[in-house]
Order: structure tokens, then C-alpha cells, then sequence
């Protein structure tokens, strides 16, 4: 019975490795996130949420603390 030797193994894998690489595999894109600050101060998420859906009908929506964290934004988050 013959040895199935190390350059028929390297040819293999190369001769797959070539046809993996050439089949037309469609590449994905991202879609593009932006944000918007809805209001500087007095941010509850319910009506974050409410209001950023009203303006943008999209669900991403969060409220993010000032520097001195003593006040949160509400910033809505959209497909641009």
C-alpha cells in the first residue's frame, strides 16, 4: 500500500485552498450607524425611547451621563 507522502498532502490542501478562494462569495457591508442628541439634560429612557422612535422609527436609543455626571442626554442611534 503506498505512503500518501507530505507534497500530495500540500498539493491538496492547496488545490482546495485556491477553489475556496475563487468562488463568488458575496461580501457584507455594514450599514452605517448615526446618532443625535435628542436633548442635553432630564433623560428618562421610556421617553427617550418614545421620542426617538417618534423622530427616527428606529428602537436605538440610550441616555448617556454628562462629564460631572449629574445629568443624562438622551441620544437616539439610526441606519443613516
Amino acid at each position: 500500500m503506498s505512503r500518501f507522502s507530505f507534497f500530495r498532502f500540500f498539493l491538496l490542501v492547496l488545490v482546495f485552498s485556491v477553489a475556496l478562494n475563487n468562488q463568488n462569495v458575496p461580501q457584507a457591508y455594514a450599514q452605517k450607524r448615526c446618532e443625535e442628541q435628542l436633548y442635553p439634560s432630564g433623560c428618562t429612557l421610556l421617553d427617550c425611547g418614545k421620542k426617538c422612535w417618534n423622530k427616527h422609527q428606529d428602537a436605538g436609543h440610550t441616555c448617556i451621563a454628562n462629564v460631572a455626571q449629574t445629568d443624562y442626554a438622551c441620544y437616539c442611534m439610526f441606519n443613516c
